[in-house]
Protein backbone atom coordinates (compact mmCIF):
# COMPACT_ATOMS: atom_id res chain seq x y z
CA UNK A 1 0.00 0.00 0.00
CA UNK A 2 2.38 2.13 1.01
CA UNK A 3 4.78 1.88 -2.09
CA UNK A 4 1.88 1.41 -4.50
CA UNK A 5 -0.73 4.83 -2.58
CA UNK A 6 -0.33 7.86 -4.56
CA UNK A 7 -1.08 10.19 -1.82
CA UNK A 8 1.81 8.94 -0.41
CA UNK A 9 4.20 10.03 -2.88
CA UNK A 10 1.70 13.69 -3.27
CA UNK A 11 1.96 14.68 0.29
CA UNK A 12 4.37 13.11 1.91
CA UNK A 13 7.60 11.85 -0.72
CA UNK A 14 7.59 15.12 -2.62
CA UNK A 15 7.16 18.17 -0.18
CA UNK A 16 10.00 16.09 1.78
CA UNK A 17 11.82 15.57 -0.97
CA UNK A 18 11.24 19.63 -2.24
CA UNK A 19 12.19 20.79 1.12
CA UNK A 20 15.48 18.45 1.77
CA UNK A 21 16.15 19.91 -2.27
CA UNK A 22 16.09 23.50 -1.02
CA UNK A 23 18.10 22.91 2.30
CA UNK A 24 20.58 21.03 0.93
CA UNK A 25 20.88 23.12 -1.43
CA UNK A 26 20.60 26.98 1.10
CA UNK A 27 23.29 25.22 3.00
CA UNK A 28 25.92 24.12 0.35
CA UNK A 29 25.50 27.53 -1.44
CA UNK A 30 26.02 29.87 1.82
CA UNK A 31 29.13 27.49 2.25
CA UNK A 32 30.75 28.08 -0.89
CA UNK A 33 30.01 31.41 -1.03
CA UNK A 34 31.35 32.26 2.66
CA UNK A 35 34.29 29.22 2.10
CA UNK A 36 35.30 31.95 -0.18
CA UNK A 37 35.75 34.66 2.19
CA UNK A 38 38.88 34.56 3.88
CA UNK A 39 38.35 35.24 7.94
CA UNK A 40 40.08 38.39 9.25
CA UNK A 41 42.32 36.41 12.24
CA UNK A 42 43.69 34.28 9.55
CA UNK A 43 43.26 30.81 11.55
CA UNK A 44 42.93 27.57 10.16
CA UNK A 45 39.50 25.96 11.10
CA UNK A 46 42.05 23.55 13.24
CA UNK A 47 43.49 26.26 15.13
CA UNK A 48 40.43 28.15 15.44
CA UNK A 49 39.66 24.88 17.21
CA UNK A 50 42.23 24.42 19.65
CA UNK A 51 42.05 28.67 20.53
CA UNK A 52 37.89 27.75 21.25
CA UNK A 53 38.29 24.90 22.87
CA UNK A 54 41.58 25.95 25.39
CA UNK A 55 39.42 29.11 26.31
CA UNK A 56 36.02 27.17 26.95
CA UNK A 57 37.88 24.45 29.48
CA UNK A 58 37.39 21.80 26.58
CA UNK A 59 41.22 21.21 26.49
CA UNK A 60 40.78 17.63 26.30
CA UNK A 61 38.06 17.24 23.34
CA UNK A 62 40.16 15.38 20.67
CA UNK A 63 40.68 16.73 16.90
CA UNK A 64 40.74 14.77 13.96
CA UNK A 65 40.36 15.64 10.37
CA UNK A 66 38.16 13.59 8.39
CA UNK A 67 37.40 13.08 4.32
CA UNK A 68 34.50 14.21 3.22
CA UNK A 69 32.25 17.55 3.07
CA UNK A 70 29.96 19.15 5.32
CA UNK A 71 29.93 15.84 7.59
CA UNK A 72 32.20 17.75 11.36
CA UNK A 73 30.31 16.47 14.11
CA UNK A 74 31.52 15.98 17.58
CA UNK A 75 31.33 12.55 18.67
CA UNK A 76 30.60 12.56 22.52
CA UNK A 77 31.55 8.85 23.49
CA UNK A 78 35.18 9.82 22.65
CA UNK A 79 35.41 13.48 22.83
CA UNK A 80 36.03 13.68 19.74
CA UNK A 81 35.65 16.45 17.31
CA UNK A 82 35.54 15.66 13.59
CA UNK A 83 36.14 18.13 11.27
CA UNK A 84 36.44 17.76 7.74
CA UNK A 85 39.84 18.34 6.03
CA UNK A 86 37.99 21.43 4.57
CA UNK A 87 36.86 22.89 7.47
CA UNK A 88 39.93 22.04 9.26
CA UNK A 89 42.52 23.85 7.07
CA UNK A 90 40.19 26.44 5.80
CA UNK A 91 40.79 29.97 7.06
CA UNK A 92 37.25 30.99 5.73
CA UNK A 93 33.87 32.38 7.62
CA UNK A 94 32.22 29.18 6.95
CA UNK A 95 35.06 27.20 8.49
CA UNK A 96 35.18 29.35 11.92
CA UNK A 97 31.75 28.98 11.76
CA UNK A 98 31.72 25.09 11.03
CA UNK A 99 34.27 24.83 13.93
CA UNK A 100 32.84 26.82 16.31
CA UNK A 101 28.89 24.87 16.31
CA UNK A 102 30.59 21.89 16.61
CA UNK A 103 32.30 23.06 19.55
CA UNK A 104 28.67 23.87 21.03
CA UNK A 105 27.80 20.57 21.52
CA UNK A 106 31.51 19.64 22.81
CA UNK A 107 30.65 21.92 25.54
CA UNK A 108 26.70 21.10 25.97
CA UNK A 109 28.51 17.78 26.29
CA UNK A 110 30.18 19.18 29.47
CA UNK A 111 27.96 20.82 30.95
CA UNK A 112 25.46 17.75 30.78
CA UNK A 113 22.80 19.76 28.50
CA UNK A 114 19.63 17.95 29.01
CA UNK A 115 18.52 17.79 25.66
CA UNK A 116 21.36 16.42 24.51
CA UNK A 117 21.54 13.90 27.05
CA UNK A 118 18.08 13.09 25.81
CA UNK A 119 18.91 12.93 22.28
CA UNK A 120 21.69 10.42 23.07
CA UNK A 121 19.75 8.46 24.41
CA UNK A 122 16.22 7.98 21.68
CA UNK A 123 19.51 7.18 19.17
CA UNK A 124 18.78 3.19 19.59
CA UNK A 125 14.96 3.49 19.09
CA UNK A 126 15.45 6.02 16.51
CA UNK A 127 17.51 4.20 14.13
CA UNK A 128 15.50 1.22 15.09
CA UNK A 129 12.13 3.13 14.36
CA UNK A 130 13.36 4.18 11.02
CA UNK A 131 14.34 1.04 9.92
CA UNK A 132 11.89 -1.75 11.67
CA UNK A 133 8.69 0.84 12.15
CA UNK A 134 7.47 1.20 8.72
CA UNK A 135 7.67 -2.67 7.76
CA UNK A 136 6.24 -3.60 10.60
CA UNK A 137 2.98 -1.24 9.65
CA UNK A 138 2.81 -2.30 6.40
CA UNK A 139 2.91 -5.84 7.93
CA UNK A 140 0.12 -4.97 10.22
CA UNK A 141 -1.99 -3.20 7.71
CA UNK A 142 -1.64 -6.19 5.11
CA UNK A 143 -2.44 -8.75 8.07
CA UNK A 144 -5.79 -6.75 9.00
CA UNK A 145 -6.39 -6.36 5.35
CA UNK A 146 -6.21 -10.14 4.35
CA UNK A 147 -7.30 -11.54 7.60
CA UNK A 148 -9.64 -9.50 8.97
CA UNK A 149 -8.18 -9.82 12.51
CA UNK A 150 -7.21 -7.52 15.19
CA UNK A 151 -4.57 -8.45 15.82
CA UNK A 152 -3.26 -7.48 11.91
CA UNK A 153 -4.00 -3.73 13.40
CA UNK A 154 -2.31 -4.01 16.82
CA UNK A 155 0.85 -4.98 14.82
CA UNK A 156 0.63 -1.98 12.60
CA UNK A 157 0.18 0.15 15.70
CA UNK A 158 3.25 -0.76 17.35
CA UNK A 159 5.27 -0.19 14.38
CA UNK A 160 3.51 2.99 14.40
CA UNK A 161 4.57 3.55 17.84
CA UNK A 162 8.13 2.63 16.99
CA UNK A 163 8.30 5.07 14.25
CA UNK A 164 7.08 7.52 17.01
CA UNK A 165 10.51 7.18 18.19
CA UNK A 166 11.86 9.04 14.80
CA UNK A 167 9.82 11.77 15.37
CA UNK A 168 10.67 12.00 19.00
CA UNK A 169 14.35 11.86 18.27
CA UNK A 170 14.13 14.81 15.63
CA UNK A 171 11.48 16.88 17.90
CA UNK A 172 14.85 17.32 20.57
CA UNK A 173 17.33 17.25 17.83
CA UNK A 174 16.34 20.60 16.81
CA UNK A 175 16.54 22.83 20.03
CA UNK A 176 19.67 20.93 20.73
CA UNK A 177 21.38 21.93 16.82
CA UNK A 178 19.66 25.41 17.79
CA UNK A 179 21.85 25.71 21.01
CA UNK A 180 24.42 24.77 19.66
CA UNK A 181 24.55 27.42 16.69
CA UNK A 182 23.87 29.78 19.34
CA UNK A 183 26.89 28.80 21.88
CA UNK A 184 28.80 29.20 18.52
CA UNK A 185 28.54 32.76 17.87
CA UNK A 186 28.70 33.34 21.57
CA UNK A 187 32.02 31.21 21.59
CA UNK A 188 33.96 33.07 18.42
CA UNK A 189 33.37 36.29 20.37
CA UNK A 190 34.35 34.99 23.77
CA UNK A 191 37.47 33.95 22.22
CA UNK A 192 38.63 36.75 20.00
CA UNK A 193 37.97 34.31 16.93
CA UNK A 194 35.94 36.74 14.51
CA UNK A 195 35.55 40.19 13.87
CA UNK A 196 31.79 42.58 13.70
CA UNK A 197 32.42 42.45 10.14
CA UNK A 198 32.13 38.54 10.14
CA UNK A 199 29.49 37.80 12.12
CA UNK A 200 26.96 38.09 9.23
CA UNK A 201 28.13 35.65 7.63
CA UNK A 202 28.26 32.91 10.10
CA UNK A 203 25.11 33.89 11.29
CA UNK A 204 23.81 33.13 7.50
CA UNK A 205 25.77 29.57 7.40
CA UNK A 206 24.41 28.73 10.63
CA UNK A 207 20.42 30.05 9.64
CA UNK A 208 21.31 27.64 6.84
CA UNK A 209 22.19 24.59 8.84
CA UNK A 210 18.71 25.25 10.93
CA UNK A 211 16.50 24.60 8.28
CA UNK A 212 17.85 21.57 7.80
CA UNK A 213 17.03 20.48 11.07
CA UNK A 214 13.07 22.13 10.72
CA UNK A 215 13.16 19.90 7.41
CA UNK A 216 14.08 16.26 9.22
CA UNK A 217 11.49 17.39 11.95
CA UNK A 218 9.14 18.48 8.98
CA UNK A 219 9.48 14.99 7.38
CA UNK A 220 9.40 12.80 10.35
CA UNK A 221 5.94 14.34 11.27
CA UNK A 222 4.58 14.16 7.79
CA UNK A 223 5.50 10.37 7.78
CA UNK A 224 4.66 9.57 10.87
CA UNK A 225 0.53 11.03 10.23
CA UNK A 226 0.88 9.41 6.93
CA UNK A 227 1.25 5.84 8.78
CA UNK A 228 -0.86 6.45 11.45
CA UNK A 229 -3.47 7.37 8.71
CA UNK A 230 -2.88 3.88 7.49
CA UNK A 231 -3.45 2.20 10.46
CA UNK A 232 -6.79 3.87 12.11
CA UNK A 233 -8.59 4.57 8.58
CA UNK A 234 -7.76 0.37 8.36
CA UNK A 235 -9.18 0.19 11.50
CA UNK A 236 -12.41 1.94 10.98
CA UNK A 237 -12.61 0.22 7.42
CA UNK A 238 -12.54 -2.96 8.95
Amino acid sequence: MLFFDWHYFVYVALPILALGFLASNWVKRTYQRYSQVRNASGLSGVDVARRILTGAGLSDVTIQVIDGELNDNYDPRTRTLNLSRAVATGTSVAAEAVVAHEIGHAQQDRQGFFAMRIRSGLVPAANLGSQAGPLIVIAGVLLSAFTGSTFGFYVALAGLLLFAAVVAFQLITTPVELDASRRALRLLAENGVIYPEEQDGARRMLRAAAFTYWVALFGAVLTLLYYASLVFGNRRND
